[in-house]
Parts: C-alpha cells; structure tokens; sequence
C-alpha cells in the first residue's frame, strides 16, 4: 500500500483543492468543511467523467490507492454554463 510523503493517508479533491486526510472514513459534512465549503451544499463524486450524488452525511471511505475527487457545483447548471460559453 502507498503512503503519501506528506505523511498523510489519503489525498482527495474538493473543486480543485487537494486535501490531505489521515482518517479512512470521512462524513460529507466533515470533507466540506476541510475545504472550506459551506456544509449545506450538494457534493458530488467525479469518477470517469461522471457525477455521483453524494448524500448528506454520508460516510466515504477513502482510498490509499487513489486520489479521489468532488465538486460541489451543481452539474445542471455547469453544463448550461458551458453551453453558454461555447
């Protein structure tokens, strides 16, 4: 198993922000306030190019093998962003 030079065990992204985590477990509420989210918004999972839901205070738990990362902005209204954009 890997174990991050930063001393840490898992590594995760929240809207572009790494964060390093020592816990395996994590609830929602507890990763978004490490990023300095407000603890009401909706996160999601980004796996392959898809969203996933993520329920609020819902346990996660984390990978030593992988960096996983998160959103907070709502998909709907990003791809309407994006839309308008182009």
């Amino acid at each position: 198993m890997a174990y991050w030079d930063t001393g840490f065990r898992h590594i995760v992204d929240v809207d572009g922000q790494l964060l390093a985590i020592d816990a395996e477990v994590i609830d929602t509420s507890s990763l978004l306030a490490k990023a300095n989210r407000p603890a009401d918004c909706p996160l999601w999972l980004v796996r392959a190019g898809e969203r996933f839901a993520i329920q609020a205070k819902q346990l996660l738990r984390l990978s030593q093998d992988e960096v996983l990362f998160f959103e907070t902005s709502d998909p709907l209204k990003a791809s309407m962003l994006q839309r308008l954009a182009a």
